[in-house]
């Protein structure tokens, strides 16, 4: 039996539980709950099923007796999904693999946002699942896939098919990961770039005295809209007007 640590979050922590607890091979020996959305973090627990006593907030993961109760686990996998946190060395190595979801096409777009910015500067956007090291989106790649970017597409509609594209992605490979039937390997640093968290911000102003083509100002105004949420913003006298953009391949905008 393939002993599992998981530190889910968002839907795809929902769906790859529910994927896992079908697994007769796997068994999910912990959770982990990252408090970032509260919705899905009750839906975890509810289908999880696990006690109380298996459940856990991630601020535990810091704590010295925690750590020593997770290794006397002999867990064979830590994976951690859509996980908004770095794990420390001390907690990661307490597995024998580990598996992280990671929505880019490694290595480029490590760090936050991918999708906005694969949109913005036409870096391929894609789905990657690596193993995790002390450096964020560093590991060893156990599966990838480019993901098309549509004409259609703003950043919530690329986000949510990089979503769903990924959960394909591990239940392809995960019984071959598990079987030990495919090993990760290295990413190549050429082309490699990284996306701190802050840097979203910087992206949003539209100046109305710089020059745009066509092209860049609406590509910056799609990946800055999030369904109904607009993000990009011009200032007029210091008054920020926030633009939103549909697209649609239909004069009907259907």
């Amino acid at each position: 039996m393939t002993r599992i640590v998981l530190m889910a979050n968002a839907k795809p922590g929902v769906e790859i539980i529910k994927y896992l607890k079908s697994d007769k091979t796997s068994e999910i020996v912990a959770i982990y709950l990252s408090n970032t959305y509260k919705d899905f973090d009750e839906e975890i627990v509810k289908i999880s099923n696990l006690s109380a006593d298996r459940l856990f907030s991630s601020t535990l993961l810091n704590d010295k007796k925690h750590q020593a109760w997770l290794e006397n686990e002999e867990v064979d996998f830590i994976i951690t999904i859509y996980w908004p946190y770095l794990l420390d060395e001390k907690v990661f190595s307490l597995a024998k693999e580990t598996i992280n979801f990671h929505p880019a096409l490694l290595p480029v777009n490590r760090g936050w946002y991918p999708h906005v910015h694969s949109i913005i500067d036409g870096t391929p956007a894609g789905i990657s699942l690596h193993s995790i090291t002390k450096d964020a989106d560093k590991g060893p790649i156990w599966a990838q896939k480019e993901v098309p970017i549509l004409l259609t597409d703003d950043s919530k509609s690329l986000y949510l098919r990089l979503q769903n594209e990924i959960i394909k992605l591990f239940k392809l490979n995960w019984p071959l990961i598990r079987e030990a039937k495919i090993k990760p390997y290295l990413q190549l640093e050429e082309g490699a770039s990284y996306h701190k968290k802050n840097e979203i911000s910087l992206l949003d102003e539209i100046k109305l005295n710089d020059n745009y083509t066509g092209k860049q100002i609406i590509d910056i105004l799609r990946a800055r809209s999030f369904g109904d949420i607009g993000f990009a913003y011009f200032k007029v006298k210091e008054k920020k007007i926030y633009i939103n953009i549909r697209l649609s391949d239909s004069k009907n905008m259907e």
